[in-house]
């Protein structure tokens, strides 16, 4: 039995073991030199002679600290399915059989090792339910076995080492976010300064060297050059060059009309290109790791950034996806540059040369003298302001345009700072309220770039705004935009969908407008129809067609979501509640209430425009329409039923009750329905 002053020595030695875990976990600011500390107190408190800390990371086993036992350079292979056998050990210890047994799975590199430890004592590391790592403990120097104070001290230790292991993990982690925040902080930076120094050259080929010598210092790129498209060729054009050989590329062909310059011409995207590509184009420049990127204006593809080789402190190495993304961010901006550019020639010449080309020009064309006084007008401002030249010219801009003063922000932004400023999509209350434009002011110099006043560039795009609107009361709004974002979508074809349709139509209706005469039977619709589509669009469907009493409707085409079952249930339980109201009012003026069936089906359809070149309908076809179809002929007034597909994918809290199945021409078996209650 141990003696009274035999056990106040080992208190005295394990709260002192305790003292200095504490100073380790105070001290020590990375897991490794907490793993390292605690460790060796570990071994000096359990009086054993090895030991290993492991941490657990997404892909192995790492070594943290070990002690008489071979280190590791490499993770251990490792598995959730032990992580989770260890499990029931997180608030114990196994010996070396029991761990034995529960690792039996893993790879043989993983085992061997553990075999070279040959530790007698294994205590799994768990914050919470997650799988911190693992301690793995060899016997006591004098072949005793560890004491119930002993585990219960090694017990607290691994609480601490736990907390301590999973603290760090959260610290690294806000650690490696804050980098990430500061690298693209830098990255954004380095992009605005960029686009500050190239906005400010109008010059087209200074502007071009600019962006060539920006881009390859940004990147650290050992070679560059610009290639710029010609007017009526496919042959490219080196406009400017760094550590280029000129007299080579001069006399190589590079042409938009094959290979790689094809697709970037064609989608607008940057290419990566390593010496495993083994392009046409990387063989003759005479590079293998070549980074491509479009130079793309308003009207397409200007012209193309081409970046060799990039410089390491190792020497030459290869392009990563991040400097692809820096590169097409840099483009960009020199790409709008470039459109500025030659926004800026253009109107320079038009003053230079003559009022009648002025007079050609379809935008409104304002020159502005040094005292802010207009002193010239094109033919096209006039028909925009709709006022005669000798109320317009001598007036001071601001005067002229009091009631628009976001517009003369852009004027005096481009006056102050010398440089160009545009702004789209204004309202211009000087001619009307339903006016809108798109407007330029840059600065108006001369052959010696001595300042001379301001151009102004007007374009009126009421038209187009009015079209659109106009459109949108025909056409849902979803493949308005579509159309109007996407040139290729005005192409007759489709593609394979899945989505969700939903019909309705009012029941009797043929019955109902036979005693009425044709002025009501339009009122009875347009009333109807007005409720019930307001209702499609605030849930975000597409108006297909509507066909007498009819609606068809889609959910996923042509923009998808997972939420578009959802949405078709909670459109037509919409549609019952707005039907309701809507016949009390008609009840009240003894008009006959109207009665609508909906039936909504989930599947695969064909989704495109269908037609002929000059004439085409946005639609959905396939066997999932017409069960849809099915459902809503089945369905009685004042029923929504939708199939078994519908309900899978509905994500809300709706009650269903299942109804009689019905039997669809070509099934062999009944298909099951459900009714929405």
């Amino acid at each position: 039995m141990i003696s009274e002053s035999d056990y106040k020595d080992q208190v005295e030695f394990y709260l002192s073991a305790l003292d200095e875990l504490g100073a380790v976990l105070i001290d020590e600011d990375k897991s490794s030199g907490i793993s390292r500390g605690i460790l060796r107190i570990i071994l000096g408190t359990m009086m054993a002679s090895r030991g290993a800390i492991f941490i657990n990371t997404p892909t192995g086993l790492r070594l943290m600290a070990v002690q008489g036992n071979r280190k590791l350079r490499s993770e251990l292979p490792w598995s959730r399915e032990v992580s989770r056998e260890l499990r029931q050990f997180k608030h114990s210890s196994l010996r070396g059989e029991q761990f034995n047994a529960c690792v039996g799975g893993l790879p043989e590199k993983t085992k061997n090792y553990f075999d070279e430890l040959a530790s007698d004592l294994y205590v799994p590391l768990y914050h919470k339910r997650s799988f911190i790592g693992l301690l793995a403990l060899g016997k006591k120097f004098t072949k005793e076995d560890f004491s119930g104070t002993e585990m219960k001290i090694l017990e607290i230790i691994c609480n601490h080492l736990t907390d301590a292991l999973h603290n760090q993990d959260l610290i690294d982690d806000i650690q490696s976010k804050r980098s990430d925040l500061r690298l693209k902080l830098l990255e954004l930076q380095t992009l605005f300064d960029i686009s500050v120094a190239i906005s400010s050259v109008l010059d087209m080929d200074a502007l071009t060297e600019e962006v060539l010598i920006r881009a390859v210092a940004t990147l650290n790129a050992s070679t560059g050059f610009v290639l710029m498209t010609q007017e009526n060729s496919p042959i490219l054009e080196l406009k400017a060059s760094f550590n280029a050989d000129e007299d080579h590329l001069n006399k190589t062909m590079l042409s938009t009309a094959k290979g790689v310059l094809a697709e970037i011409w064609e989608k607008e995207e940057p290419r990566l290109l390593t010496k495993g590509d083994d392009t046409e184009l990387q063989s003759k420049i005479m590079h293998d790791e070549v980074l491509l990127a479009p130079l793309t204006g308003k009207d397409g593809v200007l012209g193309c950034l081409v970046l060799c080789d990039k410089e390491t402190r190792s020497g030459i190495g290869i392009f990563a996806p991040e400097d692809m993304e820096m590169l097409m961010s840099l483009a960009a901006q020199a790409g709008v540059a470039m459109d500025n550019a030659r926004l800026f020639k253009n109107i320079t010449d038009a003053k230079r040369f003559s009022e009648s080309v002025m007079g050609s020009i379809a935008t409104a064309v304002i020159t502005i003298n040094l005292l802010g006084e207009i002193d010239s007008i094109n033919d096209a401002a006039l028909r925009i302001l709709q006022m005669p030249s000798e109320e317009i010219v001598g007036n001071h801009y601001q005067y002229l345009f009091e009631n628009d003063p976001a517009l003369c922000d852009v004027i005096s932004s481009a006056e102050n700072e010398r440089k160009i400023a545009s702004e789209m999509h204004l309202p211009f209350t000087t001619v009307s309220d339903e006016t809108m434009v798109n407007i330029s002011a840059a600065p108006l110099t001369d052959d010696q770039n001595e300042h001379l006043g301001m151009v102004i560039a007007i374009e009126d795009i009421s038209i187009e705004n009015k079209i659109k609107n106009t459109f949108k009361r025909y056409v849902s709004k979803q493949v308005v935009d579509q159309l109007l974002d996407d040139d290729q979508a005005l192409n007759l074809g489709g593609e394979e969908r899945e989505v969700t349709i939903l019909f309705t139509d009012i029941r009797g209706f043929t019955s109902m407008s036979e005693n009425m005469t044709p002025e009501q039977v339009v009122s009875t619709l347009n009333e109807y129809f007005s409720e019930m589509i307001d209702i499609v669009f605030e849930y975000k469907g597409t108006l297909d067609k509507i066909v007498g009493d009819e609606l068809m409707v889609i959910y996923g085409a042509p923009i998808s979501s997972e939420a578009d079952s959802t949405n078709a249930i909670k459109t037509a339980l919409a549609m019952t509640e707005s039907l309701n109201r809507l016949n009390e009012k008609r009840i009240a003026r003894a008009d006959q209430p109207i009665k609508i069936g909906i039936g909504i089906n989930r599947g695969k359809v064909i989704s495109g425009n269908i037609g002929s070149k000059d004439q085409m309908d946005y639609t959905v076809i396939g066997d999932a329409v017409n069960l849809g179809s099915r459902l809503c002929s089945v369905a009685k007034a004042g029923e929504i039923l939708i199939s078994e597909s519908v309900k899978e994918h509905a994500q809300g809290d709706f009650d269903y009750l299942e109804s009689e199945p019905i039997t669809l021409k070509g099934k062999a078996k009944p298909t099951p329905i459900y009714k929405v209650v």
